[in-house]
């Protein structure tokens, strides 16, 4: 990222906190100088003390995650080898800096309050933390994956550029499996009661901006009542400030952005709903998508009929990786703490090798895994267990004899339905929801 590019972020970061007024002097964030890199470094000589506070936008350590942005990490993919992924290395995508109890006293367990309502609601509800927490819950092992992760093969694979596929260069580690525990939808649901005509459920988050709401289609939240919901704790503790807390909706299988965090209020209503995260963001915009229907009779939140462009993200694709990091040539930025050069290539010693990795296939599970080393024929890798089926993915593992040079290895999954992931995807602008075969460059030794 440019050094213009990297001042112009945090610069917005700064505006986008001054002007919601919070305290930023009282701010404690535990974030290295290198998160917005050397270029953004720079300026805080010059801001002061809340400009240089409020360009500290994520509480995260940058020493077990990949710096993508001002509010951006990416895990580091390449050093996974557990199931459950360390909250330290869990991927983070916000829109704007984490808010915390000390800005938003909102998000202090004892003032948070859920607001149920909305048009097709027969009995509204307010819950408190305690509240909640006294309600049945459920936990469910899952992935939950940024709509971005994997947009680098457009630029790399693709030979698509910057100016056709816009976003941040997550790489690959927009992806982490956690156990989240939840209050389901279907107990929400029981308790207020949902008119026949229900038609949009929409989940705001009342601290993250002004325009945080997310719509799903109502018989989607119902098809997934069991298994979404309120989420209070990631892998067994209370959940932290970058990833929702006090509370955030978990919705396994769909993208992240589903999944909103910081959350304040749930409306259903019997309209269908149009905000920036199904227009003008998490879409699909391409020759490939078509626009979706609309109505002058929808509701439309910060947006107008003239944003809707392409279908919303829902599902994530089936996918699959080895962890070795990839050569990065064609993407518009290198990340700063990225372990490669731009061109260079990963290194490994001749000789017998077992490459490991992740398989994913959120809506139908995984059923095998293939590899493919230097174009030959596709083999298959072993599982290794457990495969928890829907919504996890597994680890995997495929012995090599590296002969000295260099090599390109594919993966492929296939998901219980047999579908395999596609040698390409069409593009579309946003780089989203790349489920193309990754090819994985290494030089021997």
């Amino acid at each position: 990222m440019s050094e213009a590019k990297h001042r112009a972020e945090a610069d917005a970061l700064v505006q986008e906190v001054l002007k919601r007024g919070t305290n930023t002097a009282r701010r404690s964030l535990c974030v290295s100088a290198a998160a917005f890199g050397a270029a953004a470094a720079l300026p805080l000589a010059g801001a002061t003390p809340a400009q240089a506070q409020a360009r500290r936008a994520i509480l995260k350590d940058d020493s077990r995650v990949l710096n993508i942005g001002a509010t951006v990490r990416s895990g580091k993919y390449w050093n996974f080898t557990t199931f459950l992924t360390p909250v330290e290395e869990f991927y983070v995508r916000n829109h704007y800096p984490t808010p915390i109890p000390e800005q938003r006293p909102v998000l202090n367990p004892a003032n948070w309050r859920l607001r149920i309502h909305g048009e097709s609601v027969e009995r509204p509800l307010e819950l408190t933390y305690e509240q909640l927490l006294a309600l049945p819950s459920r936990t469910i092992i899952a992935t939950m994956e940024c709509h971005g992760n994997g947009r680098t093969l457009f630029w790399e694979q693709d030979g698509l550029t910057g100016e056709q596929v816009s976003g941040g260069n997550w790489i690959l580690g927009a992806v982490g499996q956690a156990e989240w525990q939840y209050v389901p939808m279907s107990e929400i649901f029981a308790r207020v009661g949902v008119k026949p005509d229900a038609r949009t459920v929409l989940f705001w988050s009342g601290v993250d901006g002004n325009d945080m709401g997310r719509p799903m289609p109502y018989a989607d939240v119902v098809s997934l009542q069991h298994d979404m919901g309120i989420c209070y704790a990631m892998n067994g503790n209370p959940l932290p400030p970058d990833h929702g807390a006090p509370v955030r909706v978990v919705v396994p299988g769909w993208g992240g952005t589903a999944s909103i965090k910081w959350l304040t209020e749930i409306r259903v209503t019997n309209k269908r709903v149009w905000c920036r995260l199904n227009t003008r963001g998490e879409v699909f915009i391409g020759p490939a998508y078509p626009r979706p229907e609309f109505s002058p009779d929808d509701e439309f939140i910060g947006v107008t009929p003239e944003d809707i462009r392409g279908p919303m993200v829902t599902w994530m694709p089936p996918k699959s990786l080895i962890t070795v990091p990839l050569v990065l040539e064609r993407s518009p930025s290198v990340p700063p703490n990225y372990p490669l050069q731009r061109g260079q290539w990963p290194r490994l010693s001749a000789g017998r090798q077992v490459l490991r990795g992740y398989a994913w296939a959120p809506q139908h599970g995984v059923r095998e895994v293939h590899v493919r080393v230097d174009g030959g024929p596709w083999q298959p890798a072993q599982i290794r267990p457990p495969n928890l089926g829907k919504y996890t993915w597994v680890r995997f593992e495929f012995p090599w004899e590296a002969t000295p040079g260099r090599h390109v290895i594919e993966t492929r999954t296939t998901d219980t339905t047999g579908y395999m992931q596609p040698e390409t995807v069409p593009m579309n602008i946003l780089g989203m929801a790349h489920g193309g075969i990754p090819k994985f460059r290494i030089e021997v030794v």
